[in-house]
């Protein structure tokens, strides 16, 4: 600093800073600088060289190098997973049409589902295979995986049926086939049926099998009290089959352990070996009840639905809302009597909990119908598997009502048939106790309709007095008051029904479009309890105002009869009962109009048939005439005496173990 004050103070130098004094050296300072940019530019591209670009090319990739991915890696995917599912429904294992709707328009929630990865079109190759015949098989019987409610007229129709399951599992790899025979009394004919229906079955598999690598082996169990195995191991001759199956003796025991078998055969199935490799495995059983082990449904279900086998079951339709009904026994026994019996067996519910109110008299209850499925626990074991319940019924083509001389041998008095195809909208919950219980509470209108159901039949004015003669009027007044009686005892009844499923109204709304089934269930529970309800207290109300007295038109009349009426009258009944009566014509009529050609639409009908009032008519009975002294006497057994010393006759079966 200090050399460069004294070089700025050298006198007669000028000073650089000085204002009054410009820089008179700045132009050197920027030739300088630009001399400089200009060497440093010089040598930065005295190196620098055009780059070349190389020329674009275009790879053309050979599309055959990558294999396209062949239908069994589909299989792979979705293959069945080896940890038990709680998911209700088919095993995907038996292919894409396993777990196909059966119902015309699919459900919310169907009870088969199978969730499948997207596929492109382009992925997938049709590989040529032998083909079925057009005639022989119309489609893949796979189709109707987890349906429930097949009908059929006969057993062989059911076989028939069955027979495409067979193909369809054949062409997949070979198949195991379990025929499980109920040995009960009521199922001896059918058996024999089946074991000739068999043989055609066998001879058309052989034919269009033709070709094929995949084998049927086959099965043959028998159940009563005691399950055995009829064929100890798994035969391909079909003579041995259809032995085995004419062999089964009858079970007099009247036990059926029906999923006890099921569950045996499917055990043995799951550790047989077929040439070392995978295979299919079908349950297919026969039988005409409920069983009476279905306390093990649940175990059978989780096994059957683990090991991804599939039960099909043969058996019966079950009574709309009833679990017994009166079966036409017809003996075909040469031992015993050649006759005719009606016997009472158990071949429903249809349904877990009852949906049905019971609201009509002992000595006139409802008519068993037709509930368009099968037992509930048979039915959803085969829901759960992905195999089909088929409800056999001779008369299930009959039209209009059976009568008793028309129910066919061997089969339950149903007195109507419905649908089948109407009757899949309206498919039971075929849901685990816990997943129901859990779906009702939702719900009130279910859960009153559940709780309504439970309670005791109604048995409404069972055996009430619609005659009373006037011999005086004391005596009138107190058969009147007798027979209040009655209608006072029945009403607390009849009101407590109508409080459980008067709080369901709220809910009711609520039902889902495909909740058919409730809507169609608690409607006519409403309408049927209102309906007793206003039939009761009108009741009440006419034999009130009997007692109030009532002049005859006829001098010659001696008895008041109280008939039906369609009328209700308000005047005598009052205004509550008057819109009670109206309210019950509307939910019965909504039940008609909303679910023809069902069970509940049928009793919905007969209900309204059924007049609400009632109106006194006057007749002549001839009560108070003097009766003519009694008398009598002969024998009325005579008869010729050689016919009593003939041989006894053949004792008939005892039908308390069908």
């Amino acid at each position: 600093m200090l050399g460069i004050d004294r070089f700025r103070r050298v006198p007669g130098l000028p000073v650089a800073d000085s204002p009054t004094h410009p820089d008179r050296t700045a132009p050197a300072w920027l030739v300088s600088l630009v001399v400089h940019v200009v060497v440093l530019l010089g040598l930065a591209l005295a190196g620098w060289q055009p780059i070349a670009m190389p020329p674009q090319r275009v790879t053309m990739l050979d599309p055959t190098v990558e294999p396209e991915p062949e239908i069994v890696e589909l299989r792979q995917e979705i293959d069945v997973a080896d940890e038990p599912t709680t998911q209700v429904g088919g095993e995907p294992d038996r292919g894409l049409g396993a777990a196909d709707s059966f119902a015309p328009l699919p459900a919310v929630e169907p009870v088969v589902q199978v969730a499948l990865p997207e596929l492109e079109a382009a992925a997938v190759e049709v590989e040529v295979t032998d083909a079925l015949a057009a005639d022989a098989f119309v489609e893949p019987f796979s189709s109707l995986g987890g349906a429930q409610g097949v009908g059929e007229a006969r057993v062989a129709g059911a076989v028939d049926r069955l027979t495409r399951e067979i193909v369809a599992s054949l062409d997949e790899r070979p198949t195991l086939v379990c025929w499980v025979f109920d040995q009960s009394v009521s199922l001896a004919g059918q058996r024999q049926e089946i074991a000739n229906r068999l043989t055609r079955v066998f001879d058309e598999l052989g034919v269009t099998a033709a070709g094929r690598i995949h084998e049927l082996n086959n099965l043959v169990f028998a159940y009563g009290k005691d399950v055995t195995a009829v064929t100890p191991a798994p035969t391909e001759d079909v003579s041995q089959v259809v032995a085995a199956i004419t062999s089964i003796p009858i079970d007099e025991s009247g036990i059926e352990m029906t999923f006890t078998a099921i569950e045996a055969a499917a055990r043995k199935a799951d550790s047989t070996k077929i040439d070392g490799g995978r295979k299919n495995t079908l349950v297919i059983a026969f039988t005409d009840e409920v069983g009476n082990d279905q306390q093990v449904v649940d175990r059978v279900a989780d096994f059957c639905r683990r090991e991804a086998i599939r039960v099909f079951v043969v058996g019966v339709p079950a009574p709309f809302g009833q679990q017994s009904v009166r079966f036409r026994f017809v003996e075909f026994d040469p031992r015993y009597q050649s006759t005719e019996q009606w016997a009472k067996v158990d071949q429903g519910p249809e349904t877990f909990y009852p949906e049905v109110v019971q609201v009509r008299p002992k000595d006139a209850p409802d008519e068993p119908i037709d509930s368009g499925f099968g037992p509930f626990n048979l039915s959803r074991l085969c829901a759960e598997t992905g195999g089909v319940y088929f409800a056999v019924h001779a008369n299930r083509e009959a039209k209009g009502r059976v009568r008793d001389g028309a129910v066919a041998p061997m089969s339950a008095a149903l007195r109507y048939f419905f649908d089948p195809v109407v009757m899949r909208a309206y498919t039971p919950d075929y849901l685990s106790t816990a997943e129901l219980d859990k779906r009702i509470a939702a719900n009130q209108a279910k859960r009153a309709l559940v709780e309504a159901a439970r309670a005791a039949a109604l048995e409404p004015l069972e055996g009430a007095t619609m005659e009373f003669p006037r011999q005086d009027d004391g005596r009138l007044v107190g058969l009147l008051s007798e027979a209040q009686k009655q209608a006072a005892l029945l009403e607390p009844k009849i009101d407590r029904l109508h409080g459980l499923l008067a709080k369901g109204l709220g809910d009711r709304p609520k039902l889902k479009p495909d909740e058919k089934r409730w809507q169609a269930g608690y409607d006519l529970a409403m309408g049927r309890v209102l309906a007793a309800k206003v039939r009761t207290e009108a009741y009440n109300a006419m034999l009130a105002s009997a007692k109030r007295g009532m002049k005859f038109n006829d001098p010659k009349s001696d008895t008041w009869r109280l008939v039906p009426s369609d009328e209700v009258s308000m005047a005598v009944v009052g205004a509550q009962v008057a819109k009670q009566a109206d309210e019950a014509k509307q939910f019965l009529s909504r039940v008609v109009a909303d679910h023809p050609g069902t069970p509940w639409a049928k009793i919905a009908a007969d209900e309204l048939a059924i007049p609400l009032g009632y109106e006194w008519k006057e007749a002549h009975t001839g009560v108070n005439a003097p009766k003519p002294p009694g008398g009598g006497g002969g024998n009325p057994n005579r008869g010729d005496d050689k016919k009593r010393m003939l041989a006894p006759p053949k004792p008939p079966r005892d039908i308390k173990n069908l």
